[in-house]
Formats: structure tokens, sequence, C-alpha cells
């Protein structure tokens, strides 16, 4: 069982949904080459403004939690292929939350 959620919250812009699908799973893919083993899920409004999203990732252990944030701080390429998610959001509403698991 997951015990740390990370979750980005925000907008996708107008026009730019194919793009932001490709750039996530890019990034999704290199991260994995590199050892992240998370859970990473893309959540997609149904209801209300339909541009919103969710990404999740799901860390077993607060360990690989940190390997991701030390990837996203160190590897360039890494960073470009967040810029390229990010290009692809409005950032009016972007939010990044830090959960753990407690039951």
């Amino acid at each position: 069982m997951p015990m740390f959620r990370r979750v980005l919250t925000g907008r996708v812009a107008p026009g730019k949904h194919s793009e932001f699908l490709r750039a996530v799973e890019e990034a999704l893919d290199y991260q994995s080459a590199r050892g992240i083993e998370a859970r990473f899920s893309v959540w997609d409004a149904i209801t209300g403004p339909t541009s919103n999203v969710e990404i999740i990732a799901e860390f077993e252990d607060l360990k690989e939690l940190e390997q991701y944030e030390e990837l996203a701080a160190q590897d360039q390429r890494f960073a470009q292929l967040r810029r390229a998610v990010r290009e692809a959001m409005v950032f009016d509403s972007a939010e990044i939350n830090i959960y753990r698991n407690l039951i």
C-alpha cells in the first residue's frame, strides 16, 4: 500500500490536451527508466471545468519520494520533460500537495 502521495492539480491550457498527454507520457517513461517505481495516474475532470487535471504519484516510502524529488532537481533532461508538461498547463490554479497515509 502506498504511504505517500504527491498530487499536482491544475488546468490544461485550451487546445493543449494532446500536447499535455504526450509530455506526461514522455516524463513518466524517462523517470521509470531511472528507477522511479512510483505508481502514476492522470485524472481529468468530467464535471465542472473539464480542463482540470490531477497528476498523482503514489510512493511506497519516503525514500522513494525523495528519489523522485532529487531526480526532478538534478537531472536536466527530466527538467526539460517536466517543463513541457507545465507549458501545456495554465498556472493560475496549479497546486502541489504531498499526503501521507494514516490508516
